[in-house]
C-alpha cells in the first residue's frame, strides 16, 4: 500500500507543476530590442528599464527570484561565446552546472550566492542582433519553475525583422 501512495504522491506533483506551468502567460517585448519572451503573470512582473542598453527588470512575488530580458543591435558582431564572457564577467562568483553552447545560441546555469541562475543568449544569422533571458530563483522553488524555465527559454524570440537564430 505505501508504494501506491508514493507513486500518486509523485504524480500529483507532477500534475500541480504542469498546472502551475501553464498559468496566466503573456508575451513581453521590449520597446528598446524588440527581444520577446512568454512568462507567467503570477510569477513575474515588468519592473523597470535598467541600464541605457535597454534591459528590463522583473520583480517577483517568490523571494528572491528575478528576471532580466536584454539584447539590441549586436554592432561589433560578437559571437554568442563573446556574449556569454561579458555576462559571467558580470555575475562573478558563479558555479556553472550546466552549459550548451551553439554557433546562434547558449544556454548556462549554475548557482550564485544560494540562488540557482539561468541565462539563455540567442544571436541572429547574421549576428546583428542578440537577446539574453536571465533568471535567478531559489533553490527550494526548483521543481515548480522547472517547466517554467523551460518554457521561458523556448519562447524567447529575436525583433522580427532579425534573422531568426536556431532555437
Amino acid at each position: 500500500m505505501v508504494p501506491n501512495r508514493v507513486v500518486l504522491g509523485v504524480l500529483l506533483l507532477g500534475l500541480s507543476g504542469q498546472a502551475y506551468a501553464a498559468s496566466g502567460w503573456e508575451t513581453f517585448t521590449s520597446k528598446y530590442s524588440g527581444c520577446s519572451v512568454e512568462y507567467p503573470t503570477d510569477i513575474f512582473s515588468p519592473s523597470r528599464q535598467i541600464e541605457a542598453d535597454g534591459a528590463t527588470s522583473f520583480t517577483s512575488g517568490l523571494a528572491e527570484a528575478s528576471m532580466v530580458i536584454a539584447g539590441g543591435s549586436n554592432d561589433k558582431s560578437a559571437s554568442v561565446a563573446d556574449i556569454v564572457r561579458t555576462y559571467l564577467k558580470q555575475v562573478e562568483g558563479e558555479s556553472i552546472t550546466y552549459r550548451r553552447q551553439e554557433q546562434e545560441w547558449a544556454v548556462y546555469s549554475g548557482h550564485r550566492g544560494g540562488l540557482i541562475y539561468y541565462m539563455k543568449v540567442i544571436l541572429s544569422r547574421d549576428r546583428r542582433q542578440a537577446c539574453v533571458l536571465e533568471l535567478r530563483y531559489p533553490p527550494a522553488n526548483k521543481l515548480d519553475l522547472d517547466l517554467v524555465v523551460s518554457r521561458m527559454s523556448k519562447s524567447l524570440r529575436l525583433p522580427h525583422t532579425a534573422g531568426l537564430a536556431a532555437r
